[in-house]
């Protein structure tokens, strides 16, 4: 499966690093700030397929970009008590890295953030490109961050020769905008529904399932 690929670029949060608890933990900072009801994370996997910088000015109106503060102030002193890596991530690398794939990371997450839980995690010389949200002129679902991601790598390759890999419905919508392959880790639990409605070219429930997907131990999706 990897042979078919020129690169391999990943989704942050969720996929590789666990910071699951931590956004909703934000999100219910802001809304509880404002008055609104406080999510469960039922709530928060099932929400809008979009960046807060999009989401929140259809919750939040003309106080968006002050929403948009405090749940960066939060996520920024709060961050790295939370992050931690997904199971079998170093396995992933390593295998990745034998194979000579180059890798980049395309994230919702603000960009100056995800630049800090790189480097405490050790891992920004394993990517040819990081981008995070608000580089591009549009975030996730739209194609932008990737068509930059792919501008910025070294490597130059094509759309057609990517695979992203990612957790959400997000991310499954980005690759279908994009025309890239997708594989879709179901880190939070089953979704019959995302894989009927998008389709992915490969699906499975963890990191190390992924990496017997590439090695072709598994059968792909």
């Amino acid at each position: 499966m990897i042979d078919n690929y020129k690169a391999i670029i990943f989704d942050w949060d969720g996929t590789l690093v666990d910071t699951c608890g931590l956004i909703l933990d934000a999100h219910n900072h802001v809304r509880a700030h404002y008055g609104h009801a406080l999510w469960t994370m039922k709530d928060f996997l099932g929400r809008a397929s979009q960046s807060a910088r999009e989401y929140y000015p259809t919750v939040y109106g003309d106080k968006a970009d002050e929403a948009q503060t405090i749940l960066y102030d939060y996520v920024e002193a709060h961050h790295l008590t939370y992050i931690k890596p997904m199971e079998a991530v170093l396995q992933l690398f390593n295998y990745i890295d034998n194979t000579q794939k180059p890798m980049a990371i395309v994230s919702n997450k603000r960009h100056k953030t995800l630049e800090i839980e790189m480097d405490h995690m050790g891992w920004r010389d394993r990517f040819e490109t990081v981008l995070g949200a608000g580089q591009a002129d549009k975030d996730k679902p739209a194609p932008d961050p990737l068509l930059m991601a792919l501008g910025q790598m070294p490597s130059k390759p094509k759309m057609s020769e990517i695979l992203y890999v990612g957790d959400t419905e997000t991310d499954l919508l980005c690759a279908k905008n994009s025309g890239c392959d997708v594989a879709f880790v179901q880190s939070d639990g089953p979704r019959p529904d995302l894989i009927e409605k998008y389709a992915p070219k490969y699906h499975c429930h963890s990191l190390l399932e992924l990496i017997e997907h590439f090695k072709g131990v598994k059968q792909v999706a």
